[in-house]
């Protein structure tokens, strides 16, 4: 098993943005409805769901570089 001192140096900064991706996520569901109103529910719902998805990728890669 690998020390964390040889572990890819962008693992944890990944995690920790990642994190912080999704702890932003309840600031914004307040503002989503008027998001939709003005700039169209398509369009700010994918936008939405993206943002998580990239957040949860961050996380999953930087996971998957401490481990490995």
């Amino acid at each position: 098993m690998k020390s964390h001192a040889s572990a890819n140096p962008l693992g944890i900064p990944a995690i920790t943005l990642g994190t912080l991706m999704v702890i932003a996520v309840p600031a914004a569901l307040t503002r989503l409805a008027g998001w939709a109103d003005l700039y169209g529910a398509v369009l700010v719902y994918l936008a939405f769901f993206e943002y998580i998805a990239v957040a949860a990728g961050l996380v999953r890669w930087g996971v998957g570089q401490l481990r490995s």
